[in-house]
């Protein structure tokens, strides 16, 4: 309900604001008099206009305004304040997003110590602003630096404080205003506060779109009041930031092609922003785009050499695209940067695998299974352990992945061929029953979600892709299948099941693998009939 309430607010406010910007460019003309040159009040006003105005652009050329206009004689005062105000937004905005530091913060800093005349209470707001929380949208960094500890505890020392002082300080000052904002809606110590009592400290602002913006992703966003907000400024392109998530946070499904072309267009306007390459990169590993997610993971990277989740995008992309190389390399730095290194050894692991490296793979999954429990590493340590003709280590591997997850069909295939080659009759045919079985009912999935991409409404391209990919893997799942059943003739053979043995030979005998070999399993066993 709440929810509700804030949206019919917003969008009232943001109403509101255009009705006036509107009522204002429908005034008469003036009858032209000179080309007079614009006075320091003129000038003031014309950067106080930008800065409500919200956008990044308009964050960065407030700031320009201002700066230009501090070494003029009656402006100097207010035009420092305003600069260290704007800066200190831009700063905002570019952690807020995820962007690149393009210094702002500390030019705030160096012009609030400058020796001007900058309001007292300035120097404060510039103090909890750089105790704010670096990134709300993540590029991936290691949350636990001593950088990102200090301002914790800054944070959590000074909260009661600062929350009491912004209180005030956002009834008469924007900036103030857009802090208090950017505090509560994402500190976890204000959780319990409503967004209507946030909104309501920041009144005396109602309409201004910096104001409306930072409403708009508080907690939640705003879908609407943000398309509205970029339609009626084309310059507030971060908003298409925030409107690409809301595509992907759609439900009951995403809307992944509408994400991407408002991805796309926050790309064309800024494409040194990690946040959004990163984001760009999980996009196209979820569209099995891996060629594609690579280049985003490595712009990241470039950007934000640091970033734990890019390195661990790049190893997954260059590990389906099969260059298992530069994927242990992509591990090492994972390694190296101590990000994930459980997933990190799992992944060298398996491309060590990729390239018959078994005993470092064999290290290297052991390592990995000390940090995590699931049936992943399991299943490649059996995958492994199989490699090197370790069939009982690999039999107990493979039967630990398939205690945790019984769903996962290839380990049960894989825990059933163990047993072939061990001619343990009994658990061969009882496992590959279940494996057949397994991978049938995948194959009618895997159907269905190829008739479901071919009625979606994605890409062409992208539709094409992901269903060779699952064609592919029903031509590996049916090859498994036809596996397992000479498997099960096989063990049925061996169990003197006659009837069994001919049942499962009989689906394999034009098989072009298996098809001799069952042939002459059922020449013998009419060959014992007949004695």
């Amino acid at each position: 309900m709440w929810r509700a309430a804030v949206s019919k607010q917003l969008m009232r406010r943001w109403a509101t604001a255009t009705i006036l910007v509107a009522g204002a460019a429908c005034s008469p003309p003036r009858r032209p008099v000179g080309t007079p040159l614009p006075s320091a009040a003129d000038r003031l006003a014309v950067a106080d206009a930008e800065l409500r105005a919200g956008c990044l652009e308009c964050l960065r050329s407030a700031f320009e305004h201002y700066d230009a206009l501090r070494q003029t004689p009656g402006a100097a005062d207010a035009a420092t304040a305003g600069a260290v105000r704007a800066a200190a937004l831009v700063a905002m905005r570019e952690r807020e997003l995820g962007m690149v530091d393009e210094g702002y913060y500390a030019r705030a800093r160096e012009l609030a110590a400058s020796g001007g005349n900058v309001p007292s209470w300035l120097p404060r707001v510039l103090e909890i602003v750089d105790a704010l929380p670096r990134s709300r949208a993540g590029t991936g960094r290691p949350p636990m630096s001593d950088a990102d500890l200090a301002r914790m505890r800054v944070l959590r020392e000074n909260s009661e404080a600062w929350l009491n002082f912004l209180r005030g300080a956002a009834q008469y000052d924007e900036a103030a205003a857009y802090t208090w904002l950017a505090f509560t809606c994402d500190a976890i110590d204000t959780r319990t506060m409503r967004p209507l009592e946030i909104f309501d400290a920041v009144a005396p602002f109602d309409g201004a779109p910096l104001i409306i913006y930072r409403e708009s992703t508080c907690r939640t966003t705003e879908a609407r009041t943000l398309e509205s907000m970029i339609g009626h400024d084309p310059r507030f392109v971060e908003i298409a930031y925030w409107l690409g998530l809301a595509n992907l946070g759609a439900r009951p499904r995403p809307n992944v092609d509408e994400a991407e072309r408002w991805f796309q267009r926050a790309y064309v306007w800024q494409p040194k922003w990690p946040a959004l390459t990163l984001t760009m990169g999980g996009v196209a590993m979820t569209g099995e785009e891996f060629d594609r997610a690579r280049t985003m993971y490595e712009e990241t990277l470039a950007l934000e050499p640091h970033s734990g989740d890019a390195l661990f995008g790049d190893l997954r992309a260059l590990t389906y695209l099969g260059a298992a190389a530069e994927a242990i390399a992509a591990a090492d730095r994972m390694i190296a940067e101590r990000w994930s290194v459980g997933d990190a050894r799992y992944w060298r692991a398996y491309n060590e695998l990729q390239l018959d490296r078994l005993d470092e793979a064999w290290d290297d999954v052991e390592l990995a299974e000390k940090t995590s429990i699931n049936a992943q590493i399991p299943k490649l340590a059996g995958l492994i352990a199989y490699r090197r003709s370790q069939l009982d280590v690999a039999i107990a591997r493979f039967s630990t992945s398939y205690e945790r997850n019984p769903l996962d069909c290839e380990t049960r295939f894989y825990l059933g061929v163990v047993h072939a080659e061990l001619r343990h009759w009994t658990d061969t045919a009882d496992v590959l029953v279940g494996a057949a079985s397994c991978l049938q009912d995948a194959e009618v999935e895997l159907t269905q979600d190829i008739a479901r991409i071919r009625a979606s409404n994605l890409k062409e391209e992208r539709k094409a892709k992901q269903i060779a990919r699952r064609e592919q893997q029903i031509v590996e799942g049916r090859r498994r299948i036809a596996t397992s059943w000479f498997d099960i003739a096989v063990a049925d053979f061996g169990m003197s099941k006659k009837d069994e043995a001919r049942q499962y030979a009989e689906k394999v005998s034009d098989d072009e693998q298996f098809g001799e070999r069952a042939r002459e399993l059922l020449a013998r066993l009419r060959h014992d009939d007949q004695r």
